[in-house]
């Protein structure tokens, strides 16, 4: 395992930023569909595409440092969960939420892939507060009802619906910024 560099200069972080300083679990779209979704996430929401690339939600933030015998627990759990194709679209708001996001499907393998994550010791005493949250992909999230009803109606009919496969989860921490990096890929369905 690379050894995983975190955050030095955290001082000026907000404060619910420091619960995602060990970073996070994802999935991240094939390279095609992320710079269609960072697009849009850079015109409609700033503030979000300034945190991260686009993505979809996996796991709790971790509480700690990942160890390489999490790892290996990891991979050797998810060894036996064969890739999986994920259908983003249609767009979807999350009331009383504000946000637009892309609907994801299926939501059993996602469910059970957060489940062998989340079975994991890395994620031992951790409050599973995101478990019940369907999964998505953001367009925009800091913006108002207002503004989430008025871009909904607006892009509803504009973005396109796709597939692509799940091969892997991807563990990103936030630089100095704020800003999350893949640090490390684990692969579904080696058999370990």
């Amino acid at each position: 395992m690379k050894k995983i560099t975190y955050a030095d200069q955290t001082v000026h972080w907000e404060d619910w930023w420091h619960g995602y300083y060990y970073g996070a679990f994802y999935i991240f779209p094939p390279e095609a569909v992320m710079k269609e979704v960072d697009a849009l996430r850079a015109q409609y929401d700033p503030k979000s595409a300034g945190f991260c690339r686009a993505h979809i939600s996996l796991s709790e933030p971790l509480q700690r440092k990942i160890t390489l015998a999490d790892v290996d627990a990891l991979r050797s759990d998810l060894g036996s969960i064969p890739p999986f194709e994920i259908s983003y679209g249609p767009l979807r708001t999350h009331p009383p939420y504000p946000g637009v996001t892309y609907t994801i499907r299926p939501e059993e393998e996602f469910d059970t892939l957060r489940k062998v994550i989340h079975g994991n010791q890395l994620f031992q005493g951790v409050e599973l507060k995101r478990s019940k949250i369907v999964p998505h992909m953001t367009i925009a999230e800091f913006i108002t009802m207002e503004q989430t009803h008025k871009l909904f109606e607006k892009l509803k009919g504009e973005v396109t619906s796709g597939t692509f496969w799940c091969k892997e989860i991807v563990l990103a921490v936030p630089d100095n910024e704020m800003y999350f990096h893949p640090v490390l890929s684990i692969p579904l369905g080696t058999g370990s």
